[in-house]
């Protein structure tokens, strides 16, 4: 049982140092594949658990192992084709959303969160929906997507016990905060440094927590 434990440890230590690491040489150098290779970690995470978890927990792994998947290769869509990297997070919040579903229902707490999220998510970039036609029902709908599994996450916090469900919480507001903090950046124009890397400290950190929650599922 130690020698599974350190090395449990051993592999979600390494992990969140080597994604700090090619993230930040991401932010220096603007180098695509360290991007890509710092969302690569977590993907690894949820792999690595993934080959080890009994029937009981694949459904779910497999679930978050496709999000940070998708996640990883959204990163590289965004600076190629950003609509697509939109679609392919998309995916990636449906993905961890069913995981969610499936470690506990959605309850009535799970809808008022996801109204509320969803309503300071439109106070804070509705002004704009205007200025994309036809295809701001996109932009809602995916606000209310990344609202729906923000707050699906928080129900799994507050109904499992353990630490799982708590890191897994913790990985949707983050993303709920950087996603924020694009549309900040993209639609106000102002894409400043600080700002840049506080949206990525905070992406890089909910993919990770995601996956690392698999580790402490019962």
């Amino acid at each position: 049982f130690r020698r599974v434990l350190f090395r449990s440890i051993f592999i979600l230590i390494a992990a969140a140092v080597l994604t700090a690491a090619f993230g930040q040489y991401y932010f220096r150098k603007k180098k695509l594949l360290f991007k890509a290779l710092a969302t690569c970690m977590p993907v690894a995470v949820a792999l690595l658990y993934t080959l080890r978890a009994g029937e009981q927990g694949r459904f779910v792994s497999l679930l978050i192992l496709a999000g940070a998947f998708l996640c990883m290769t959204a990163d590289v869509l965004l600076e190629l084709v950003f609509l697509a990297g939109v679609a392919a997070f998309a995916l990636g919040h449906v993905c961890f959303l069913t995981a969610y579903i499936h470690l506990t229902p959605v309850r009535l707490m799970t809808v008022i969160l996801f109204l509320l999220l969803l309503t300071v998510m439109l106070l804070l970039h509705g002004k704009f929906l205007p200025n994309f036609g036809s295809q701001a029902i996109y932009l809602v709908g995916y606000g209310a997507l990344l609202s729906f599994m923000t707050a699906m996450a928080f129900t799994v916090a507050v109904q499992s016990e353990g630490p799982a469900g708590k890191l897994m919480a913790a990985g949707g507001i983050c993303f709920y905060i950087s996603d924020n903090i694009l549309g900040f950046r993209i639609l106000h124009e102002k894409n400043n440094r600080l700002s840049g890397a506080v949206l990525l400290t905070l992406y890089y950190s909910a993919v990770y927590l995601i996956a690392a929650g698999l580790w402490f599922l019962p």
